[in-house]
């Protein structure tokens, strides 16, 4: 078996006297596409921030692609390969659809010598950019609104533009924070099928509290409770683990949120 693209190796992370990771292992090979469920406080938002960057393990190493990461800040990792989406909105109600996805392109880029504004101009001047926008736009089926500000659109349509924004930068591996989040279901079925188009290929780490999602999507689902790992396997083996069955009440028998 080939290396695993992302590796999470004895991860700790405590707050003051509080521990919220204690010890976590994951293992993500190139292609796959994790799902990491669990209740409110069992630490997978934590366990998103220490991935990316936004904060450094207490103990534990993150790898990818076989480097460490861990205490990298979060462009560094960006830059390696790695992109994450947030739990709340991240898009500026007043730039355009084709602005967010302009500056997406900026790590792309890399540092410019006039400045903000220099890079601004630079980065609407080179043709590659324009192809690259042009290219998410179409992916994304953002044609018709690339000129409407990121406050006009939909809720689902920013979630979209969300999405664009972390693929703008061809990474190896997306964690995506609770996509569907807020959705209706007709909006869920839609985001689903666009996200498997988009992703195909890449490496896929997500949490979300929608298990129809969970189960259509996962090759493997990691289930956290009280900052462990409480099993991880293939979402049918999940489904049937007594032990998991057992904490949450028979709410993935339900298909409900947990």
């Amino acid at each position: 078996m080939t290396a695993p693209l992302l590796e999470v190796q004895g991860l700790h992370r405590s707050f003051g006297p509080s521990a919220v990771l204690c010890g976590v292992d994951l293992t993500l090979q190139a292609g796959q596409c994790m799902a990491l469920i669990g209740p409110n406080g069992a630490g997978k938002s934590t366990l998103f921030n220490v991935i990316s960057g936004s904060l450094s393990p207490t103990a534990g190493d993150v790898r990818l692609a076989g480097v460490s990461i861990s205490g990298q800040a979060p462009h560094e990792i960006a830059r390696r390969g790695l992109a994450r989406s947030f739990q709340i909105s991240q898009l500026f109600a007043r730039l355009s659809v084709r602005d967010h996805l302009r500056c997406a392109c900026l790590r792309e880029l890399g540092p410019h010598a006039g400045g903000w504004r220099g890079l601004w101009g630079s980065m609407n001047a080179k043709p590659a950019v324009r192809e690259r926008v042009d290219h998410l736009l179409y992916t994304l089926g953002l044609q018709a609104c690339a000129d409407t500000l990121a406050a006009q659109l939909s809720y689902a349509q920013q979630r979209l533009l969300e999405l664009g924004m972390v693929l703008a930068g061809s990474p190896k591996v997306v964690l995506l924070d609770e996509p569907t989040a807020g959705m209706s279901r007709s909006e869920t079925e839609a985001f689903v099928r666009k996200l498997r188009e988009l992703t195909a290929g890449l490496t896929l780490l997500l949490v979300e509290h929608d298990m129809q999602v969970v189960f259509e999507l996962a090759d493997q689902v990691a289930v956290l409770h009280e900052g462990r790992v409480l099993a991880c396997d293939t979402p049918a083996k999940v489904r049937a683990s007594q032990e998991v069955r057992r904490i949450y009440l028979g709410a993935l028998d339900r298909g409900s949120s947990c």
